[in-house]
């Protein structure tokens, strides 16, 4: 299981039409590729967090978002695991995190792509570099190739 560190970027939004389609719009107009991408809702607010490459291109384009009085942005580090789609792999990581004693601020899953062939389970911690050391620790499971989906019960990562 491959464990990355990541920087995170959380953009807090209007209520209002077009805000999410803005910062996607100013994201490929400065040739950042935004690979995982998650939304939710805070105090009223759009939170949409990112993950990017070119990293530093994607912190320019926040740092522009916030001079045009969009945001706040805020920047974090965030750790991405490598999952096999198998029933209860985001389960494991979390019960390894509680069994060490670690706070899981929120995950979300990321689709695989060229650079991560595989799907990503991205964690915020309490405490990351200690999360990471436990991850890479761990003997985690991976799934066993001969099996489909069906096999296993059809469901999914999650």
């Amino acid at each position: 299981m491959q464990v990355y560190q990541m920087t995170e970027f959380s953009i807090y939004l209007q209520q209002r039409p077009g805000e999410l389609a803005g910062v996607l719009d100013a994201a490929t107009a400065a040739g950042v590729e935004i690979f995982s991408i998650s939304t939710t809702e805070h105090l009223d607010r759009g939170c949409v967090r990112v993950l990017g490459r070119p990293e530093e291109a994607l912190r320019q384009v926040c740092e522009s978002l916030v001079d045009a009085g969009i945001g706040p942005v805020v920047e974090a580090p965030v750790v991405a695991v490598s999952v096999t789609d198998r029933p209860g792999v985001v389960r494991d990581l979390a019960v390894l995190m509680a069994d060490n004693r670690v706070n899981v601020r929120y995950c979300y899953l990321a689709p695989g792509d060229q650079e991560y062939p595989n799907a990503m389970c991205v964690f915020r911690f309490d405490e990351h570099d200690r999360a990471m050391e436990v991850i890479r620790n761990a003997d985690i499971p991976e799934a066993n190739l001969g099996e489909t989906q069906e096999e296993v019960g059809g469901e999914s990562a999650a």
